[in-house]
């Protein structure tokens, strides 16, 4: 192995501090029995058997080793990696880290992709990396964003934790395209957001609903992803929305059609998925064309297209009020369901609005009670109609 650096050294002292604080922690992973973690010190030794991918060094001169993995080997403790400084690519996933012993990965000084989901963390505020670019911290114990301050970050997977709110200011994280947080503990699609982001992945949180804020203002965004969650309406979306193409709302609570008109300011809406919502009906015995990948929204799917036999009426009522969608539940839109909606829309648009407001569609309980209507003045004004423009209208209420 061609590392320039030399052995990082590791005293009695610091061992035996490392071991102290871990026999004072009683922490497992979900798949493992209720012990005392034994302290477990990555050495040079076994770090040097986990490197792999050699490749040029920065100085394009020499060859070095980029990656390193060392996977479900119960470790506590990694310093032993900053021997490695030409290393690019670290996987630590299925460890017993804390956040504290997974910090000294910023003394790496050339880093771009870390890997450590399944550990113990319980903050994603990593000390700032000039050149990380991916970084996946899936089913750890992180109950906030806070403090993630990473310039280069592209890529960020926060996956099945323990978070309640969404902030990332867009200073802190200026160039992020990608945030998956599927499986956490949010119940509103707001927070702060950067405008880099292009796609967002909410799928199996506790969400009730848009709310007008950062996310209603994301230029850039091209994908949004809230499968599995409990949302009934679909307010808050606006105009400022110009790049949303694909919108993924399988399996909520979405009772009447009419709500899709709420979409009606989103100029690139091409693709929308509402399969395994009440409002779908008969289509959700329709074969899954597609959604084995929830995640991929661009894959080649088996469409029915123009051989398609049989028209779904609630198809062309959501083309009547969306006509330049081109998929509905992964299912290419058709000719003639073009046509029939563009014939026919006035009438399908009466009928659609002329249905009864249901119970269900009533505004969810939001988990935030304590910063709503508990002063009266703050209720009352939410029956005063105020004017909109037409680009910020959002459709607050049925």
């Amino acid at each position: 192995m061609s590392e320039s650096s030399d052995e990082v050294s590791i005293s009695d002292d610091q061992v035996e501090e490392v071991q102290f604080l871990n026999k004072k922690r009683k922490v497992k992973p979900e798949d493992e029995p209720d012990e005392f973690i034994q302290d477990k010190i990555l050495t040079f030794d076994e770090a040097s058997k986990c490197l792999h991918t050699l490749g040029k060094d920065e100085s394009c001169m020499r060859y070095a080793y980029l990656q390193f993995t060392a996977c479900d080997q119960k470790l506590t403790d990694i310093r032993t990696l900053l021997n490695f400084r030409h290393v690019i690519y670290v996987d630590v996933s299925g460890n017993y880290l804390q956040t504290s012993a997974l910090q000294v990965i910023a003394g790496m000084p050339f880093l771009m992709q870390l890997f450590a989901q399944r550990n113990f963390l319980d903050s994603c505020a990593l000390k700032p990396m000039c050149y990380l670019q991916n970084l996946s911290l899936a089913r750890n114990r992180i109950c906030d964003t806070i403090g993630v301050i990473q310039p280069e970050l592209r890529y960020l997977n926060l996956n099945y934790n323990q978070i309640y709110e969404i902030i990332f200011p867009s200073d802190d994280v200026p160039m992020l395209e990608e945030l998956e947080m599927r499986g956490n503990n949010l119940f509103e699609v707001s927070g702060k957001f950067p405008e880099s982001l292009e796609k967002l992945y909410l799928a199996e949180n506790n969400l009730t609903r848009f709310v007008s804020g950062d996310l209603a203002k994301l230029p850039n965004l091209k994908v949004l992803h809230v499968r599995s969650n409990n949302i009934q309406k679909l307010d808050g979306f606006t105009s400022h929305l110009t790049s949303l193409k694909y919108l993924n709302l399988r399996n909520n609570k979405i009772t009447k059609i009419r709500q899709f008109r709420k979409l009606q300011c989103l100029p690139a809406l091409e693709t929308i998925i509402f399969l395994e919502n009440p409002v779908a009906g008969n289509m959700n015995s329709k074969p899954n064309h597609g959604e084995e990948d929830e995640k991929d929204e661009d894959d080649d799917d088996e469409e029915l297209g123009e051989d398609q036999e049989e028209i779904d009426p609630n198809r062309v009522s959501i083309l009547a009020l969306l006509p330049n969608l081109k998929r509905i539940n992964k299912v290419l839109v058709t000719f003639i369901e073009r046509e029939q909606a563009c014939l026919n829309k006035e009438k399908i648009i009466a009928e659609v609005m002329d249905v009864e407001s249901s119970d269900d569609e009533g505004e969810p309980p939001s988990t935030f009670t304590d910063l709503k209507a508990t002063d009266k003045n703050t209720e009352h004004s939410e029956h005063v109609v105020t004017e909109n423009t037409p680009e910020e209208t959002s459709y607050l209420g049925d």
